[in-house]
């Protein structure tokens, strides 16, 4: 029988939340294994040390594990940690491949060596002994809570794309909502209950915006028979339509790597179309990470069989009514210095009356 102690319904959402996501966790580790992405990888384990953490000792199968509370906080604190350390080098990727200098914030991490006698000092302040020593117990969970609310801000900071920073927002929240769970708990059982909900709904956007890149990832196309083509000259080219048509018509039987806005492309080619309609193959015209994502692995990919990867950027007036100026410069910068890196070639198609003299100026210098 299970045991219907006051904590029931919040150790409920704990288990729903180990069944629904180890199986999706292991998927994620799986593929990011397979392709090699230490982003992906990273959050996996650190997600799945999260999911093990989440084991109540209420549910007679646990209770067999873990005879004591102390067995069990100590098994929470450990797999806390794990996953701690794994997110921090999984966010750390991310962040690196945008801003390296940010990085240094993490350096805030030394606050959790008195956040715990902080923590107790306010136990004391405001709850009575009883709820006081429920509150000490699980401490650990508020120390793993500020460090992934510095992660979130640290990715929020670290880049202008609204995506990205939609991803920090989230961590930072499920970081608030662990950093108040010894108070939720210690008040009351409804108080812990929704608290741990919230973070059941903050873990599922997490989850599936890593599916969504580790997907997005897998799809790409670079055949093995394909015959080596080397676009002649720079690393980008940037051109009017007529004259990125005459090159394009020579890669009709080339895995190009596209991101347009129509759909009639070779059959060889990996489109992608940049709109905000939730769309096979689509991708928002702020969800420039992704694209840099798909652009890198592809590139890394095209250099293993052999070939120079090439992509083809049409839809960059449209990038323009999503984005400031300043951030689309910064992301071609990136592609730039992965094609140098892969030898790849990276096509832009503009229409000139669409950009000011100093922006022409700013993106032709992306040639040089």
């Amino acid at each position: 029988m299970i045991d219907y102690g006051r904590y029931f319904y919040g150790d409920l959402i704990k288990v729903t939340a180990m069944v629904v996501f180890i199986p999706s966790i292991l998927y994620v580790l799986h593929i990011g294994w397979k392709k090699k992405s230490k982003p992906t990888i990273a959050h996996a384990f650190g997600w799945l040390f999260l999911a093990i953490a989440l084991a109540p000792r209420d549910f007679p199968f646990f209770w067999k594990i873990f005879p004591t509370t102390e067995a069990l906080f100590t098994f929470q604190t450990i797999a806390l940690a794990l996953s701690g350390v794994s997110l921090a080098l999984g966010v750390s990727h991310l962040v690196y491949a945008r801003n390296p200098k940010k990085l240094v914030n993490l350096g805030w991490l030394s606050i959790l060596l008195i956040l715990q006698p902080f923590y107790e000092f306010l136990g004391k302040a405001f709850l009575p002994e009883s709820s006081f020593k429920i509150f000490t117990e699980v401490i650990h969970v508020a120390q793993y809570g500020y460090l992934l609310a510095l992660l979130g801000l640290i990715i929020c900071f670290s880049s202008e794309e609204r995506e990205f920073r939609k991803f920090g927002v989230v961590y930072f929240v499920m970081g608030v909502i662990f950093l108040v769970y010894p108070f939720a708990k210690a008040v009351s059982t409804t108080l812990r209950t929704v608290d741990i909900f919230l973070g059941f709904l903050s873990g599922i956007y997490l989850a599936n915006y890593t599916l969504r890149v580790v997907k997005s990832r897998a799809e790409i196309i670079t055949s093995e028979k394909t015959t080596p083509y080397i676009v002649e000259g720079k690393n980008v080219i940037i051109a009017d339509g007529e004259k990125v048509r005459l090159i394009l018509s020579e890669l009709e039987d080339f895995p190009v790597l596209a991101f347009v806005r129509g759909f009639e492309y070779p059959k060889s080619w990996n489109v992608r179309v940049v709109t905000t309609a939730p769309i096979e193959n689509g991708i928002s015209p702020t969800n420039l990470e992704i694209i840099t994502e798909l652009c890198v692995h592809y590139m890394e990919k095209a250099k293993e069989k052999g070939i120079s990867g090439v992509i083809y950027i049409a839809s960059l007036e449209y990038l323009k009514l999503y984005n400031n100026f300043i951030t689309i410069l910064k992301f071609l910068h990136r592609l730039r210095d992965y094609a140098i890196i892969y030898d790849g070639r990276v096509i832009i198609e503009i229409d000139e009356k669409a950009w000011s003299e100093k922006e022409l100026a700013q993106l032709n210098l992306l040639e040089t």
